[in-house]
């Protein structure tokens, strides 16, 4: 379960390489998509402000923030989920990142970068005072490092190998520079290069690296983890002696003193939890709830923010992955027919109170109105479906369920989240046509070890979309049995492969959008997904004792970059707390905050 995180200094190699990353499952995952030059232009990293952080923002305070369902580890490269993505975050640092609002790189661990003529060979400069909590320096050693453990076989960090396969192993030039030369051609080159991260060799070299899973003690980030009790709560602390504070692009940003993540599985409780003070954010990622359940006093008396956002997030997408590797599912009539009973319309307008679109594209924001025209669209067609699954050989048996060659047409859908309604719909929808289908109720780390041994019938995936996008990891045919790959459904495609080889060398991105339209129709051909709807906006709830960007959250990003760039408000703070104390009530702060740039 597994988004480009541009706000943030850091960013994960596997979101450089795919543009994807998996989310844990949610109704919507949003945006519009913005692509990055073939031939980078460096900004001064030393120089230059980020236009996002708010330069009235002061350290201090604790944020505490719903975690959702506590992860089987921290270690996103061993189990690459957004929570654990983003903590790792700002523990660990990429040699560079993309600029908050252009498409322009800024050096984070990397000073300086010069790139060859043949655009195969890159070179990165630490910056000198790049530091190690333990006060060790940063070297090239530990970026070649990264690679090593990355690419080494026998650790679980096949998603991340996609992109650095291209590369011959990092060269160390001195202890503060590092080059790194591509075996091939890739538009992305300079992007899979510079995501190149450090690791602390000289405190993890000769460890089983699939074995650090909570303990990190040596970081370079803005935060360090102070404390994690399981299934309750993970703690961060700012580090006052981050050496990368001293530089422009970090000034006003990674504010809070304390991050406290509380681990909650069920959203209802955790929104009373909200009510009651416990988390400072509350994401609204259920409709319903958005609907019914936010009119409550601390709104009404504005102790509380409530908006709907609308950014530039890139727009991915969402639905149930379909396991070709089993037999049963190999006839794409049963998948057309899968897709045919999930009535998304009845739960758009029924529990989602219409504030989807329904999807009929796996790369949607490369049409118009979010539609590929030339793509079919699923609607709910009980009767198309039948006659799908009887031409596909699947007739109803003396008890009722669908059987071919004595095998009876069994589901089971493997959940962790404790909101079931739109399965149980869909379970209803399956039961009438003779299909015996059924919830297996399974913890989140217990779920994650399901799908990385591909060992399940459909899975609701959402996936967000990149700023960079390269579809190799999530389609192509050498990670369809890779354990832990994106290639959920184990797709394995010819044309798709084809697609995926051309894309690379095509430095033109009205070309290479040219190709994911090729590639997204052959997608909609095979329905390795049944695909659920998506929104364009973020819904946040929030008490009102924060400083934050402009427009509430960054331009290219949801919730994520609030750790990045909010703070506590002195003055919002002190007044919350005086109109709690006297039950007063402040100017109410609601209502729809759009991007501008």
């Amino acid at each position: 379960m597994k988004r480009f995180f541009a706000s943030r200094t850091f960013l994960c190699a596997l979101v450089l390489s795919t543009g994807f990353l998996a989310c844990q499952k949610r109704e919507p995952e949003k945006t519009q998509t913005s692509e990055v030059a073939a031939a980078p232009v460096a900004v001064d990293s030393a120089g230059e402000f980020d236009p996002i952080a708010n330069t009235a923002a002061v350290p201090g305070g604790t944020y505490v923030s719903w975690g959702g369902a506590f992860p089987k580890s921290l270690n996103m490269w061993l189990d690459y989920n957004s929570f654990s993505a983003e903590v790792m975050s700002y523990l660990y640092e990429n040699l560079v990142t993309l600029h908050s609002t252009k498409d322009e790189p800024v050096g984070v661990l990397a000073k300086s970068w010069e790139i060859s003529k043949d655009g195969k060979t890159f070179t990165f400069h630490i910056d000198p005072r790049a530091r190690w909590s333990d006060g060790q320096p940063v070297t090239a050693r530990d970026v070649q490092f990264f690679y090593d453990v990355i690419m080494n076989p026998s650790n679980m960090t096949p998603i991340f190998r996609v992109d650095l396969k291209r590369f011959a192993r990092p060269e160390i030039v001195d202890s503060v520079t590092v080059r790194m030369t591509a075996t091939q051609a890739h538009w992305g080159n300079f992007w899979a290069a510079s995501g190149m991260m450090a690791f602390p060799s000289h405190v993890w070299e000769g460890k089983d690296f699939n074995q650090i899973n909570f303990e990190f003690p040596v970081v370079s980030g803005p935060y360090a983890v102070e404390e994690i009790k399981k299934e309750r709560y993970v703690s961060l602390r700012r580090r006052a002696d981050w050496w990368g504070r001293s530089k422009r692009y970090t000034q006003h940003k990674y504010n809070f003193e304390r991050i406290k993540y509380r681990f909650m599985e069920d959203r209802n409780k955790a929104l009373e939890a909200f009510q009651k003070g416990e988390f400072d954010v509350y994401p609204v990622y259920t409709a319903s709830l958005w609907a019914e359940h936010t009119d409550f006093d601390q709104i009404k008396k504005g102790w509380v923010s409530k908006h709907r956002v609308y950014n530039r997030e890139p727009k991915g997408f969402q639905g149930f992955a379909v396991n070709l590797r089993k037999p049963i599912f190999q006839d794409v009539r049963v998948r057309q027919a899968l897709s045919h009973l999930l009535n998304r319309e009845l739960m758009n307008d029924k529990l989602m109170f219409n504030q989807y679109f329904l999807l009929n594209s796996y790369y949607p924001d490369l049409y118009p109105n979010n539609r590929n025209p030339d793509a079919p669209f699923y609607e709910y067609n009980p009767d198309k479906a039948r006659k799908l699954l009887a031409d596909a050989g699947w007739k109803p048996g003396s008890d009722g369920v669908l059987a071919r060659n004595g095998q009876r047409f069994e589901i089971t859908f493997p959940v962790a989240s404790v909101d079931l309604r739109h399965y149980n719909v869909y379970l209803e929808d399956l039961k009438k046509v003779g299909i015996a289908a059924k919830i297996e109720q399974l913890s989140q780390s217990t779920l994650s070890k399901r799908i990385d041994n591909h060992d399940f019938d459909l899975y609701w995936a959402a996936w967000g979309a990149g700023r960079l996008r390269d579809p190799e990891a999530v389609w192509h045919s050498s990670q369809a049995d890779q354990l832990a790959s994106n290639n959920y459904p184990g797709i394995k495609d010819k044309l798709i492969d084809s697609l995926i080889e051309a894309q690379k060398t095509e430095m033109d991105l009205g070309k290479r959008n040219t190709l994911l339209k090729r590639l997204d129709g052959r997608l909609n051909e095979i329905v390795p997904y049944v695909l659920l709807w998506q929104a364009d906006n973020s819904r946040l709830l929030y008490w009102n004792r924060f400083g934050t960007p402009k427009y509430i959250l960054d331009k290219f990003n949801r919730e994520d970059g609030i750790i990045t760039y909010w703070y506590v408000d002195p003055a919002k703070q002190k007044s919350l707390e005086n109109a709690k104390a006297d039950g007063a009530s402040l100017p109410v702060d609601t209502g729809d905050v759009k991007y501008q740039e």
